[in-house]
Formats: structure tokens, C-alpha cells, sequence
């Protein structure tokens, strides 16, 4: 495992921060198979601003109540850009467990935190977070056959009696398999969908919907047929606020 894990804390009390700063060092200390980097903040303004910026975190552990931005408003704009990345939240009350769940937070912890708590969910949050981005499928090339991570896959376009695939990097892959072969291996992971029948598009990949296309990272953009149009518009707003 050689996938950074990017960890954001945040919690406006400087008490609860350094403690909350000392365990996560010392999780990071004692799972060495997990490469972590931990960023800090005192606000939930200050990471907004941080992720607006292009700062990226595959997990958020933040206070629920702070001023000037709580904890779960914070989270509500995270996943209205379609952010699915994994939120624990801190909590000096259960009353705010419904609310973690309305953004599909992975989880909440009681404060004072304790040590063991604390392990046994960031532990599981990243194991879930190393399995979804390993897995991977076999696509057939003109080389040969070729692994590609799926959380890789921005969007498969077919075109030329060709399928295309565009990687995050900006890169492309051709392949000879037909598109209803190549949704056959992704289709069964809701992130993958067909807004247009010779496209398949990796929702975590999209930024969301402009006139009439469903515009993806690197400024790819796939149309959607205006008799769809309404179907594609509220399957996507429902991937991005719902958990994956």
C-alpha cells in the first residue's frame, strides 16, 4: 500500500485539537502500512477554503459546532461540490448523530476521545477508503490486456466502432471491448452510469451539470439527450448526496 491517505482535522478548541492531533499521530505512528499525512485547522472556514483552493482529503475529522461555519454545514457544502470523501465527526452529544447521517458521515465519535475509539474508526474508514480505491478491472488493448484502477476512470466514450477510456491524468486507453462489455465490469458500482448511450461516466469523476452536458474532471464534457435530460439531472443530484 503506497496511496497516501489524506487526513483533515479540524476543531476550533486548541485543547481538543492538540489532543485530537496527538492521537491521530500516534494512529499514524503505529500503522506505518497506512502512508498519512494530517492538516490541521481551526476553523471550518479555513479548510472550506483549503479544499476551494484544491486541497483534496479522503477523510475529514472536524468538531460538529463551531462558529461562523458548523461542522455539519461544512460537510453540507462538501457534498453539494460532490465530494464523497469519508467524514467522522466529534461530537460532545449524541443529539447531532441524525445530522451526521443526513450528509452521510461515516461515523461520529463522543468527546473526550479516547484512544481506543478512536483507532477502531479511523482504522475501518481508511480500510474502506484503501479497498475502493484498489479496485481495478482488465481491459482489452491492441498491446494486450491492462489493469486500470477504477477510481482512475473519468469517462468511457465509444466512437469509430473504438471505446476510449480518459484517465485522471489526462491520458487515454483504447479498447476494442464493446461498451455494453465494458459496463458489464463497471456497471454493478453506482458510480459508473450512462447519462448518453455512447458514453459511461464515473460519477466521482463529475463536477456536475452545465446547459445540456455532464461535465467531468479535465473539462470533459458527455451530452445529454434532451428527452433524458430531466432522468440524468436527478440520478446525478441523487449520486452526489447520497453515500457511496
Amino acid at each position: 500500500m503506497d496511496r497516501l491517505i489524506e487526513i483533515a482535522l479540524c476543531d476550533d478548541n486548541a485543547e481538543d485539537m492538540e489532543a485530537l492531533e496527538l492521537l491521530a499521530e500516534r494512529f499514524a505512528a503505529e500503522h506505518s502500512e497506512f502512508p498519512i499525512r494530517l492538516s490541521v485547522f481551526a476553523s471550518a472556514r479555513d479548510l472550506l477554503i483549503a479544499v476551494e483552493s484544491g486541497s483534496g482529503f479522503d477523510l475529514y475529522i472536524l468538531d460538529v459546532m463551531m462558529p461562523g461555519m458548523s461542522g455539519i454545514r461544512f460537510a453540507e457544502t462538501l457534498r453539494s461540490r460532490g465530494d464523497r470523501a469519508e467524514i467522522v465527526f466529534l461530537t460532545v452529544s449524541r443529539e447531532y448523530a441524525v445530522d451526521a447521517f443526513s450528509v452521510y458521515a461515516c461515523g461520529y465519535l463522543l468527546k473526550p476521545v479516547n484512544k481506543e475509539r478512536f483507532d477502531e474508526a479511523v482504522l475501518h474508514t481508511i480500510q474502506k477508503i484503501v479497498h475502493d480505491k484498489n479496485e481495478v478491472i482488465t481491459v482489452k488493448t491492441k498491446d494486450g490486456l491492462r489493469r486500470i484502477q477504477l477510481h482512475k476512470i473519468v469517462m468511457v466514450e465509444s466512437f469509430n466502432h473504438t471505446r476510449e477510456i480518459t484517465i485522471t491524468d489526462g491520458s487515454k486507453l483504447e479498447t476494442p471491448s464493446t461498451l455494453s462489455e465494458l459496463f458489464g465490469q463497471l456497471g454493478s458500482h453506482e458510480n459508473f452510469y450512462m447519462p448518453h448511450r455512447a458514453y459511461i461516466a464515473n460519477l466521482d469523476n463529475a463536477v456536475g451539470i452545465v446547459r445540456y452536458d455532464l461535465l467531468m474532471l479535465g473539462n470533459r464534457r458527455i451530452p445529454i439527450p434532451k428527452k433524458q435530460f430531466s432522468t440524468v439531472q436527478e440520478f446525478v443530484r441523487n449520486y452526489f448526496f447520497r453515500r457511496k
